[in-house]
């Protein structure tokens, strides 16, 4: 069996796939961390440590995802320096060039609603990169909580169809509360209908530490993907109900099998939502608190029996359902089919 802390080798046939990552969080804290500690000559806090005690000392499921980000609420302030905003963000996108990847969708919550210019931040992280990526895209995704209180929901709500209606973000993930248990959805199908009809396209994390809120989450307006479903592996009615739905997987393995949602990585249901019809793609979640990269995710599928032509596919299916403008995906879709072409 794979350990989930193992130094993966990754072969050179994988390393030079072109890779999406369309399933990432910003983690705040955690890259702030880390650059800080690199600018302070000092070692950055032991993610490997941290997820072994969180896995020996808490239950598998919603214990431990309650234990996520934010970890260090000392050091946010640093985050009001534009540098160190950017700084943050480059270190996920570089990280994630490194292993190959063309296009990485990054995930922001408060840091996004409540940094001022933190779009023309994010769009200097991305052009600092393309230096040296000039094929290189990045996408931003608003995380959209129901626990937040509704004058913030008021206020951001109006902000994003702005944004979208300007062509400065293409989707959202709608976050519904309570997520281990059945939740009402009322509210969260009310925002993704406002939200899908200024354009945007609609994803939902569920089923990552239950079954509960699968079917639910299959009638969001503007749905296009599901943020891990991993639990609807387990169940055959749900896995049905996903492939008839056309809508795709965003699948990551490492943070499933340390949270808990799966018990190894032999056992993830990936496999089964495949051989179902499911466009899988593969995606790292929270890479700093889990020791992973996307290279390092795509080597471990490819140990567990894909193919180099089905790793390739779960690139192209995530650049297929990718929150970017059409010209982007074009260009991307080039990048991978002529890879295909070439390889074949």
């Amino acid at each position: 069996m794979i350990d989930p802390f193992a130094q993966i080798v990754i072969p050179p046939e994988v390393a030079q796939l072109p890779k999406a990552d369309i399933h990432i969080h910003a983690e705040r804290s955690p890259r702030l961390d880390r650059i800080l500690a690199k600018r302070d000559s000092r070692e950055p806090y032991d993610w490997v440590a941290w997820a072994k005690n969180l896995m020996q000392d808490y239950p598998a499921g919603a214990e431990r995802l309650e234990r996520i980000s934010p970890v260090f609420e000392h050091i946010l302030d640093a985050d009001q320096d534009p540098e160190n905003f950017i700084a943050r963000n480059l270190d996920i996108l570089e990280e994630a060039t490194k292993d190959g990847a063309i296009l990485t969708e990054v995930r922001y919550g408060r840091d996004l609603a409540d940094v001022p210019n933190c779009l023309d931040l994010l769009q200097e992280a991305e052009r600092r990169v393309q230096n040296n990526y000039p094929d290189f895209r990045m996408g931003v995704i608003p995380f959209i909580f129901l626990s937040w209180d509704k004058t913030k929901l008021d206020r951001i709500i109006p902000m994003y169809i702005d944004w979208a209606q300007a062509g400065l973000i293409y989707g959202a993930d709608v976050f519904t509360i309570p997520y281990a248990e059945e939740a009402d959805w009322t509210e969260a199908y009310h925002i993704a209908d406002k939200l899908a009809s200024a354009g945007l396209g609609i994803t939902v994390h569920v089923a990552e530490v239950s079954p509960a809120n699968l079917e639910s989450a299959l009638k969001t307006p503007g749905l296009t993907r599901l943020g891990h479903a991993t639990h609807a592996g387990y169940h055959p009615h749900l896995t049905e109900k996903i492939a008839k739905s056309g809508v795709t997987i965003e699948c990551s393995l490492s943070c499933n099998v340390i949270l808990g949602a799966s018990q190894s990585y032999e056992t993830h249901p990936i496999r089964t939502f495949v051989s179902a019809g499911i466009p899988v793609a593969l995606c790292t979640d929270d890479p700093v608190q889990m020791s992973t990269t996307i290279g390092r995710e795509y080597a471990i599928v490819h140990q567990l029996g894909f193919s180099i032509p089905e790793l390739l596919d779960c690139t192209k299916n995530a650049i297929q359902v990718a929150f970017i403008d059409d010209k982007q995906r074009r260009h991307l879709l080039k990048i991978h089919n002529d890879y295909v072409a070439n390889f074949t």
